[in-house]
């Protein structure tokens, strides 16, 4: 069933609504509302009408006390094929929306990530199709994976075909342990610490119960053969061992746990660090399609969690599982039914942990998503505060956020309850087989078969083993919660790179400059280029423009050309060599990028210019400064070159900022250096201060300028005009205007515009 396999939970809900499976021809699946809150949303194409389920998946107890899972139905639309008029995907810059119109108005279904929109295109055919009787080509749909074989659940990232709903506990505590390879002396001495620690802490019941009991407190005396009372009144000698005992065992528990906490920061550290290393690895596309919000979750908080699992689970989990293999040896000893009995209800007990924690992390799953959005609300309108209060949107925002909150406050309303409605009915078997095992014992003393003495320990010993069951059941939360923290952060680490360095990469100290772009043509998205098949040359030591209206692809070619993308077709080279050849760390050198959107680090001035070059000297910078018209500005600052700026440069204005842009692309000194509206913002005497300092730059280095302002490529060797994507004319200023084409009516506007403000 393409594009993804519904669960039985929907295939239940579509037939509920008349909708049998053998009707369904196509599906697809969307996790957005058009409220922009998470919801499951699932869409059916049948032969006649198109069908949209909104709900959420619930786990629910049956009277049998079977988990099942149910969809929660909180609308549902269909909308008969022969009523609908159009079906549009409304893009936007990093999220889509889904719309139907018919007769009567227009639907907004949902809306949709950038990943997700092939898929809902392919979906949107075939519902034309289908509406229009026309024929349907299936046949290269048979190599797509787009769900999980296992859950029939669409893969979150379709570029990988991990799903993280079904990565087991154990297989991300594999990966974990992997880690600590690095520590294996550590290791076994934590082990051994452990160890010893478990068994001192197993014999204090033989001594403080049994033999306190039968050999301390009883008089000498021998029954069936047994000798009591061996020890009769030495209370010091009892009490003193009992001490010394527990004293030893806290010390040895105190010397593990130190050693872990700072293996696990040790880890947890060089973890981050891998996190943060392969998302700088990733290419652009990765970062389009990711919140700042979400990115800072993977890296902040869970790690937090995972340093959480390794000092305070890990170390509890082991002793515990020691503690009830040392139980079971030494209570079968003493009695082996009570034993049984007491194990019996272990046995069912961790039965249901493990059926719990698969539940709750799925939960989790749906909580992270939560938090996630939320988090991302959060640095959204924190960072666009200026826009906020320009517009006066302050109760807008905390609506929005306070829609984000509630959601997230509903998923960890539904985990706590998952986990407190089980947990007490968990504790009460085992406080019944508590209670039965101690009538039982009980009736053994009074018929002879076992002294109080055993009684006594076996009941100590039943203690031991409820603690450790009650540290496995209060953990299963956190163990949960952990390994689904685990699971997200090993996707970062398994998310391959679209842009890679070649495996034996070209070396190039300096570039001449020498460009060729070779009909080249791109998309973001399969089916969607926005390049196509593009060629042009740039000798080295020229300057081209880059000329067209907005969104014509003027930025995306300059994107190729600094491979910030790869292209879908044709090749790119500089001084003859495919930009896929050359070294990263060569190629970023050697090209300079000076953008509209300045980004500055929340740095001194210095520091964000010195940022292109950091081995370079105070004299240096300010050179560079001076030639890119900033010097004067920066030293109108109190602290001059040392003041710190906010982050993304909010102390300056938009000019400061591209000037200081500008003076960091001066110090890299590259090969080519690529201008993407860079004097936009800046007033028309700095804008030919800098169109004068560019003219210095010109000599022995390839530039690259877009602008629109055409007047400022006058002087370009040569102009490329795009249109749609295509290269429609190219020459000088001069042959363009006689063209009387493209760039001519641009002109011709641009014209008219400065004779109408003239006029005013």
């Amino acid at each position: 069933m393409f594009f993804c396999n519904l669960p039985e939970s929907v295939v239940t809900a579509f037939a509920d609504r008349g909708i049998s499976s053998d009707q369904i021809r196509y599906t697809a699946k969307a996790d957005v509302s058009k409220e922009n809150q998470y919801e499951e949303i699932y869409l059916a194409l049948t032969q006649d009408e198109l069908c949209i389920l909104y709900g959420h998946e619930r786990f629910v107890d049956r009277r049998r006390r079977e988990t099942q899972i149910l969809y929660q139905v909180s609308d549902y639309r269909s909308f008969p094929l022969t009523e609908i008029k159009e079906v549009v995907i409304d893009r936007l810059y990093t999220v889509s929306t889904l719309i139907i119109r018919t007769d009567d108005g227009e639907f907004t279904v949902c809306r949709l990530s950038l990943s997700s929109v092939g898929l809902f295109e392919k979906f949107r055919d075939r519902v034309l199709a289908l509406r229009d009787g026309s024929p349907i080509d299936d046949s290269g749909l048979k190599d797509e994976r787009r769900c999980c074989p296992k859950c029939k659940r669409p893969y979150p990232n379709q570029e990988r075909t991990i799903c993280p709903n079904c990565l087991s506990n154990t297989t991300s505590f594999k990966r974990l342990l992997k880690e600590y390879l690095d520590y294996k002396k550590e290791a076994v001495i934590i082990f051994a610490l452990i160890l010893i620690s478990s068994i001192l802490t197993l014999l204090t019941p033989l001594f403080s119960s049994q033999m306190f009991y039968d050999q301390v407190l009883t008089e000498p005396s021998t029954v069936n053969g047994e000798v009591f009372g061996k020890y009769y009144g030495q209370l010091a000698m009892i009490v003193l061992a009992i001490f010394g005992i527990k004293l030893v065992a806290t010390f040895f528990s105190s010397v593990y746990g130190i050693i872990v906490s700072k293996i696990s920061c040790e880890v947890l550290h060089k973890l981050r660090i891998k996190i943060f290393s392969s998302m700088q690895r990733l290419s652009m596309n990765f970062f389009i399609s990711k919140a700042t919000g979400t990115l800072m979750t993977r890296i902040d908080d869970d790690s937090d969690w995972l340093y959480h699992f390794f000092v305070d689970l890990v170390p509890y989990y082991i002793v515990s599982i020691l503690t009830v293999i040392g139980l079971v040896i030494i209570m079968c000893t003493l009695d082996p039914l009570l034993t049984l009995l007491i194990f019996a209800s272990i046995l069912i007990i961790g039965f249901f942990i493990s059926r719990i924690q698969y539940h709750l992390k799925r939960l989790h799953r749906r909580q992270h998503r939560a938090v996630r959005s939320m988090k991302s609300t959060i640095t959204d309108s924190l960072g666009g505060q200026k826009v906020v209060k320009s517009f006066a949107r302050e109760e807008q925002e905390i609506r929005r956020f306070g829609i984000r909150n509630r959601n997230y406050y509903q998923t960890r309303i539904d985990a706590g309850y998952y986990n407190a409605s089980r947990m007490p009915i968990l504790r009460m078997i085992y406080r019944f087989s508590e209670i039965l095992i101690f009538g039982l014992g009980a009736f053994f003393v009074i018929k002879g078969n076992i002294t109080l003495g055993t009684l006594t320990a076996l009941i100590a010993y039943a203690d031991m083993a409820l603690n450790s069951i009650e540290f496995f059941m209060s953990s299963a939360n956190e163990v949960a919660r952990s390994m689904d923290s685990a699971s997200r952060m090993f996707e970062i680490l398994d998310t391959e790179p679209s842009v890679r360095e070649s495996d034996h990469p070209v070396r190039i100290d300096r570039m001449k400059g020498d460009i060729s772009v070779n009909n080249i043509s791109f998309e973001y998205e399969v089916g969607r280029p926005v390049i196509k098949n593009v060629s042009f040359h740039v000798c080295a030591g020229q300057m081209i423009g880059l000329v067209g209206r907005t969104g014509a692809g003027k930025s995306t070619i300059i994107n190729l050309i600094a491979r910030l993308y790869d292209v879908t077709e044709g090749e790119i080279t500089i001084d003859g060599v495919n930009i896929k050849d050359i070294a990263f760390e060569d190629l970023r050198r050697n090209i300079g990028i000076v953008t509209q959107e300045t980004f500055l680090f929340m740095d001194t001035i210095a520091n964000n210019i010195r940022y292109a070059r950091p081995d370079a000297s105070m004299d240096e910078v300010i050179a560079a400064a001076k030639a890119a018209f900033a010097h004067d500005f920066i030293l109108r600052f109190p602290e001059g070159y040392d003041t710190r700026v906010g982050n993304g440069g909010v102390q300056l204005s938009g000019g400061e900022r591209q000037r200081i842009s500008i003076a960091r692309a001066i110090l890299q000194n590259p090969a080519i250096l690529i201008l993407d509206e860079a004097t936009a913002a800046m007033d028309t005497q700095t804008e030919r201060n800098i169109q004068s300092a560019i003219e210095k730059l010109r000599q022995g280095r390839t530039i690259i300028s877009i602008a629109h302002r055409l007047s400022t490529l006058r002087d370009a060797d040569t102009l490329a005009v795009i249109d749609d994507g295509r290269l429609c004319e190219q020459g000088s200023h001069r042959e363009l205007l006689d063209l009387r084409g493209v760039y001519y009516n641009l002109h011709k506007i641009q014209l008219d515009s400065l004779k109408f403000i003239n006029q005013d």
